[in-house]
């Protein structure tokens, strides 16, 4: 058993125990089935949790979550007032129980509150340590030790993850503000307590840019097993994983059917971007086809069919503000939409306010992203 750190954005550490409970048991074990191991207990942190659990169960973790940032492997914790106590200790922590010998590593410190606060003696003092322990030290490699100081104790972690989960590799081509992957799926991870996202749910999205939004709600429950993560090469990987075929053992993966995804956006260029990368999206996620419609229109002259869509219908959307497009008109654009839809869900500027008939307020947060306050408000017809 090992204890791992998820990180996520601040205010996003509920909704990431919502995803973990959602997808625990479509993990594998070692002998390629789906996990008997409970779900274990959770302390949650600011900007994220850690469990504690079987290795290969942490790696996966990584495979699965769409709101995580990184996965990190705690490896050791000491207590570490000056360099000499540092030093000492470090020298003694497990590291090629997991990395090979001579493998390049990179470092990244962050310190709070401790008397070891210098990151360029910390860097320099670490790295004498672990070149003497064979560990070669570069600016960058595939592999992160991450070294945290936090009131004079010291905790040592291994990054399983890699380039950050929000990278999924769809998004090759990307057009102006594009919102970042693991939003737009912490949006699509609130729709989902509202309602399913299968074949009876159309999202629509006005303002889509290049689709992130869309391909988010379309890969909600599907594992990204094709990209690369470190886990894949440290020394105890299990041999599970180093097979050919060994993403054949998802065969389970749920399957109930996909949402319509449906798009909107007055620049060409964007909807070019949005087809592009739908034929990434199918590779990364070996997939021959997805429900997906995007169309050049300006989002005032949308009208939508409900007898051409499905039997729920959600806009959901990051909408334009600031300098691109007039607040004013971009809100009244939203609320032409009222009769059409079930449902609501938007980030917006926080003094933005909306006047609707029909649909209630379930919720509005206010969170950070990037520096940048925001709020997200969902609306609904039926309040659950």
């Amino acid at each position: 058993m090992s204890r791992f750190f998820i990180s996520c954005p601040i205010g996003f550490e509920n909704s990431l125990v919502e995803e973990l409970k959602s997808f625990w048991f479509e993990m594998i074990d070692l002998d390629g089935l789906p996990t008997r191991s409970s779900f274990p207990e959770l302390d949650l942190i600011k900007g994220g949790l850690e469990l504690e659990c079987e290795d290969h169960l942490g790696y996966q973790i990584n495979l699965f979550s769409k709101i995580a940032g990184r996965v990190l492997l705690r490896v050791a914790s000491f207590e570490s007032r000056y360099f000499d106590q540092f030093e000492k200790q470090l020298s003694k922590v497990p590291l090629n129980t997991f990395l090979e010998t001579g493998m390049p590593v990179t470092l990244q410190v962050e310190s709070h509150k401790s008397r070891l606060n210098n990151e360029k003696s910390i860097l320099e003092s670490a790295s004498g340590v672990l070149q003497k322990m064979g560990f070669n030290v570069v600016d960058k490699a595939k592999v992160n030790i991450y070294l945290r100081f936090e009131k004079d104790r010291a905790t040592i972690s291994l990054d399983t993850t890699g380039e950050h989960l929000h990278r999924r590799g769809y998004a090759v081509y990307r057009g102006e503000a594009p919102l970042r992957e693991t939003l737009a799926a912490y949006l699509i991870r609130r729709l989902s307590a509202l309602v399913n996202l299968d074949q009876d749910l159309t999202i629509v999205d006005p303002f889509v840019g290049s689709g992130t939004i869309l391909f988010e709600a379309l890969s909600c429950y599907l594992p990204n097993l094709h990209r690369e993560y470190s886990w894949q090469i440290f020394k105890k990987t299990p041999k599970l994983f180093k097979s050919d075929s060994w993403t054949k053992n998802f065969r389970w993966i749920r399957n109930s059917g996909q949402p319509l995804a449906v798009g909107y956006d007055i620049d060409e260029k964007a909807i070019l971007n949005l087809s592009r990368n739908k034929d990434e999206f199918c590779k990364v996620f070996g997939v021959t086809d997805v429900p997906i419609k995007a169309e050049v229109k300006d989002s005032q002259d949308v009208q939508l069919q409900r007898s051409e869509l499905t039997k729920n219908v959600w806009l959901v959307c990051n909408p334009p503000y600031g300098i691109r497009l007039d607040d004013q008109n971009v809100r009244e654009i939203i609320q032409s939409f009222e009769q059409d839809v079930d449902g609501m869900v938007i980030l917006h500027p926080p003094i933005w306010n909306f006047n609707f008939s029909h649909l209630k307020l379930v919720s509005s947060d206010d969170f950070k992203n990037q520096g940048l306050s925001l709020k997200l408000s969902i609306y609904s017809k039926k309040i659950n």
